[in-house]
């Protein structure tokens, strides 16, 4: 094998693929959830949403946690030329991660068990009980992806994701066809088996990601050369391998739930909360609740479908933001490890100002048009009445939690692994007050769970960023990195709400809306130059693309 082939990938770049295979990947999501919601109804969706919560914690500790745990291995390994050592990582993640797949299977199995006990809520427990093998396909996924993303090869990564996308929208759209096909009618026992079928569309898909990372490792062996093996210092133990990789990913993984405990949080108690006083909130959404909504478990449920439509709105901004700091975890680990200050204060800036530019202006956007948009894609009177509020307030929080999943990262590739995880675990706490103050007010209900949202992203993205300035000794360019795309971010917005407002906010105005504000944002960040020719030229055909915005005055 040629040493050529194993070519790194700058942060900007590496991020770049990643940032574009999500956006492919959550077109495929809109494309599978917005039917999905209408094929199996709002009640149906409800039922989905709560398995889909529940196991979302557990995914992300496979395919979020675990996979950086190997990358940061992987990458300080190969930075010093300990390549034995990256081969005996490989080795013995396989093991623990086969291990750790069986046990994610049986925390699944309990999970069900306590949220039936919780709940009451026994129309959900099929979709919790398809989607559970998943669990283990994702560890297997996970190891690879981390050897992968260590090597600073994100292109892997990228590609098993629309694997896995495609498998969901085909299988689980299709599935749940099948299913109200063969039934003949949307009853609620027909939308608890409709879900579990497109449950089984995600745990398939899973399961091809996983043998398409098997087959191409295979056919890269691994992307070191013999030579770099033979010249390499003898591996270290495999028990202190696992040690070190014990270590290093019981944190990392706790800390990947920044992106999913506030909906941990909520799948456990906000349905009861809203159930204690079923009655009153019914009265309040008696024109939106259908007559087959009849027990307190239903009407839970039909507001927690609600919640679920525009929180899958929401998850697009940290979902692709996320991808950032995998990309840069690597990179920064690299210059940590190398003790090269001047890299780390430039690829902290570059991660923080990457994030800006697109969690800011994406979640201010749905924060000033969160009812438009809600009709935009739903079209339903409970997704405008009920969602539009919550997506306003979500956008705002799709801001902080947008920041916090990078953040967390840059912490994890300097070694400070434990210090995200206390952030999450105040935030979640801070997260079960609110919740238990609000949802449980039938005035504010369902309502209250997107404002526990933001007030738990606010606290760990600001905790988080404190911290990593704190033990890195190093601020972030911030004018260049946060203000600028904050106010280009701004404009956008007022611009987006101007336009909606002034076309009396139909279906038609909301995309010009999105349209314009795009525009705005774009020529206030040119006009604030807050791109930079140094940005332009870390991407794919930077060099190219520079010479074409330096003609057209865009950058200097």
């Amino acid at each position: 094998m040629e040493q050529k082939k194993r070519k790194h990938q700058s942060f900007e770049y590496g991020a770049a693929i990643l940032v574009i295979a999500t956006m492919l990947v959550k077109v495929i999501g809109a494309v599978f959830k917005i039917p999905l919601s209408s094929l199996i109804g709002t009640l149906g969706f409800g039922y989905f949403s709560s398995a889909y919560d529940l196991f979302l914690p557990i995914y992300s500790l496979a395919m979020a946690g675990l996979p950086i745990a190997i990358s940061r291995m992987v990458a300080e390994n190969v930075a010093k030329k300990r390549f034995n050592d990256v081969k005996q990582t490989l080795r013995i993640s396989r093991i623990a991660f086969l291990v750790t797949g069986a046990v994610g299977f049986v925390i699944m199995a309990i999970a069900t068990v306590v949220f039936f006990k919780i709940t009451g809520d026994g129309r959900t427990l099929p979709s919790i009980l398809v989607i559970a093998p998943s669990i283990l396909f994702c560890c297997v996924m996970s190891v690879y992806r981390g050897y992968y993303e260590g090597m600073r090869n994100m292109t892997p990564t990228a590609v098993s994701n629309i694997i896995e996308a495609l498998g969901k929208l085909i299988l689980g759209l299709g599935f749940a066809w099948a299913v109200i096909k063969l039934r003949g009618d949307l009853s609620p026992e027909t939308a608890s088996l409709a879900a579990a079928g497109a449950m089984l569309g995600i745990t398939v898909g899973t399961a091809l990601g996983a043998l398409y990372l098997v087959i191409k490792f295979k056919r890269d062996n691994g992307l070191v050369t013999s030579e770099e093996y033979a010249d390499s210092p003898e591996a270290i133990s495999g028990k202190s391998t696992l040690k070190l990789l014990v270590t290093i990913a019981i944190p990392i993984a706790l800390g990947s739930l920044a992106q999913n405990v506030a909906s941990l949080v909520d799948v456990t108690m906000v349905k009861g909360l809203i159930a204690e006083d079923a009655e009153g909130v019914r009265a309040i959404y008696s024109s939106l609740i259908g007559s087959d909504i009849v027990t307190d478990a239903d009407v839970a449920n039909f507001l927690y479908g609600v919640r679920g439509q525009a929180f899958t709105l929401f998850n697009l901004v940290p979902t692709i933001t996320s991808v950032m700091g995998v990309s840069a975890l690597p990179v920064l680990a690299t210059s940590w490890t190398n003790r090269d200050m001047g890299e780390v204060k430039k690829n902290m800036s570059s991660i923080v100002k990457l994030t800006s530019l697109i969690a800011l202006p994406a979640g201010l956007g749905l924060a000033f048009l969160g009812g438009p948009v809600m009709n935009l894609i739903y079209g339903t009177q409970e997704a405008v009445l009920v969602g539009g509020p919550m997506l306003t307030v979500f956008g705002v929080a799709a801001v902080f939690s947008g920041l916090a999943m990078p953040l967390t990262n840059m912490l994890q590739a300097i070694g400070k692994q434990a210090v995200p995880v206390i952030n999450i675990a105040i935030g979640a706490v801070i997260k079960i007050v609110v919740n238990f103050l609000l949802v449980g007010n039938p005035e504010i209900n369902i309502l209250g769970s997107a404002i526990g949202t933001l007030c738990c992203y606010l606290y760990i993205a600001l905790a988080n960023f404190v911290c990593l300035v704190r033990f890195t000794k190093i601020m972030p360019r911030m004018l260049q990195s946060f203000v600028k795309p904050l106010a280009a971010a701004l404009c956008c917005g007022v611009a987006a709400l101007g336009v909606s407002t002034l076309l009396k906010g139909s279906k038609l105005s909301t995309i010009l809306a999105v349209l314009v504000a795009a525009v705005i944002y774009f020529v206030v960040l040119i006009a604030l130059r807050g791109i930079e020719k140094e940005d332009v030229l870390a991407f794919p055909k930077g060099e190219k693309i520079s010479k074409i915005l330096e003609k057209l005055h865009i950058i200097h």
